[in-house]
């Protein structure tokens, strides 16, 4: 595996007696890496996951302190692992100590990664079948990272998350020139805090909110449906060109499932989405096929009455990310599903 030299991880600060790590850590990835975001937030609450879904949770430690949020999309035929173990390495070497780690179905798949952090999209993209997790911690500082990687769309898409005590975290002026990929997006174009919302965001922010209330994870479709009235079933597959699902298991239609049994007098819209490659036209026959795919999925396996589950095509007509991308033309060939009656 071809990396870029290993830039140092951390700088002596001499603080408390302990050379205190400094923020934010390099680490190494593959060459021809983007940044797609870099945030700084000076005093935040970050969940650090400690386990996989448990129940309607995910078990996590709360710790507060200065919060560092970056995400990058990495090129070619690397799989998840070869991009996060040597990662995980680095981290080692470092003094971190691990936390937790798994792979996407040990981890809880669906339910674990609506209840753990995720950066908005486009800036992140997870594929619920193929994602590694890893949380760790250093013991002498405390400083503690949350670390996920998924390959979609021809690439693979890698979050870190860092927490440190600002009674012992000093971030330097300016990072090195040698630590910029010449790659890398300016900082014009680095996400901040102020930055307008796209539709994707504010969902993503959303699916944060409900997590933070406590009723996420396993019950993520109930929560979202009620709250928002309408949810992505995002582990859904379905062949290039072809209108049937793949074989699954799919933990969304377990959810969906279990809420139209819990809620007998429930009636849902399935909707289809697709990208904009294609005729408008021909992109409405396929997405509503999809969808039919997916009622008749829910009648047969899961025994849910036929005429509570309506279904409609909307083509490319609602996009959830840009269509100038394969990242986001993956988001949006989706199928959501809509609460028409409580």
């Amino acid at each position: 595996m071809s990396l870029r030299r290993l830039l140092p991880v951390a700088l002596a600060l001499g603080l408390g007696g302990h050379a205190a790590l400094a923020a934010p850590i390099q680490i190494p990835l593959p060459d021809g890496e983007e940044l797609l975001r870099e945030q700084e937030t000076p005093l935040d609450t970050l969940l650090i996951p400690t386990g996989p879904v448990a129940g309607d949770d995910v078990p996590a430690r709360a710790l507060e302190g200065r919060v560092y949020r970056r995400s990058w999309r990495v090129s070619g035929d690397w799989s998840t692992l070869q991009v996060l173990a040597p990662i995980r390495s680095a981290l080692h070497e470092q003094g971190f100590e691990t936390i937790y780690s798994c792979t996407a179905r040990a981890c809880g798949g669906f339910g674990f990664r609506f209840g753990i952090e995720v950066i908005p999209a486009p800036d992140m993209a997870v594929n619920l079948s193929d994602y590694e997790f890893l949380s760790a911690q250093h013991p002498e500082t405390g400083a503690a990272v949350s670390l996920l990687a998924s390959r979609t769309a021809g690439s693979v898409y890698v979050q870190l998350l860092e927490r440190y005590d600002p009674a012992h975290r000093v971030r330097p002026p300016s990072l090195p020139e040698a630590l910029s990929s010449p790659d890398a997006e300016s900082s014009d174009d680095v996400t901040d805090g102020n930055t307008a919302l796209s539709a994707s965001a504010e969902q993503a922010l959303l699916i944060d909110a409900v997590k933070k209330g406590g009723s996420l994870s396993t019950g993520a479709i109930k929560d979202l449906l009620v709250l928002q009235g309408h949810v992505p079933l995002l582990d859904l597959d379905f062949d290039t060109g072809s209108t049937q699902m793949g074989e699954g298991p799919f933990d969304t239609l377990e959810q969906l499932a279990t809420f139209m049994r819990s809620n007998q007098s429930a009636v849902i819209l399935l909707v289809g989405h697709t990208d904009t490659v294609g005729a408008l036209d021909g992109n409405i026959a396929i997405s509503r096929q999809r969808a039919a795919s997916v009622r008749a999925r829910l009648v047969s396996k899961y025994e849910i009455a036929g005429d509570r589950i309506q279904v409609a095509g909307a083509g490319f007509m609602a996009p959830l990310a840009p269509n100038t991308t394969e990242a986001g033309r993956e988001i949006n060939r989706r199928v959501e599903a809509v609460l028409v009656q409580p």
